[in-house]
């Protein structure tokens, strides 16, 4: 399963359990900071955007960590955010990305990037 598939049934879910609509989900967003992404050249905008996804997966996967703690407007905001930038990054590139950034996750910090859990990565 792909990971924006992954994220759309996790907002689903997050949405219905708590009753929130899709528009809440979209102002969430705008709630949720995130690291600002490494050095980047300002002219090189593609650079920027692929940093600024990598910091949102990374986001998005310590959220995964803390498990149910995280408050419902920041989980759904990572996840809209993730999703957004997908579509800013493109594809196939920003799978491939996310393939190799989540084997660098694993080997960092020991933990599945996709269920928080520690031990096994599961792809």
């Amino acid at each position: 399963m792909s990971f924006l598939a992954l994220a759309k049934q996790a907002e689903a879910r997050l949405r219905a359990a708590n009753g929130m609509a899709p528009s809440d989900a979209v102002d969430a967003v705008n709630a949720v900071s995130s690291r600002p992404p490494g050095v980047v050249s300002s002219s090189a905008s593609g650079v920027a955007d692929v940093a600024t996804y990598q910091a949102a997966l990374h986001d998005f996967w310590q959220l995964m960590a803390l498990g149910l703690t995280v408050d419902r407007e920041t989980a759904i905001g990572a996840a809209v955010k993730v999703t957004r930038l997908i579509d800013v990054v493109g594809e196939p590139e920003a799978t491939e990305l996310r393939h190799r950034w989540e084997a660098e996750w694993h080997r960092e910090t020991g933990r599945c990037p996709r269920c928080g859990e520690r031990g096994e990565r599961h792809t």
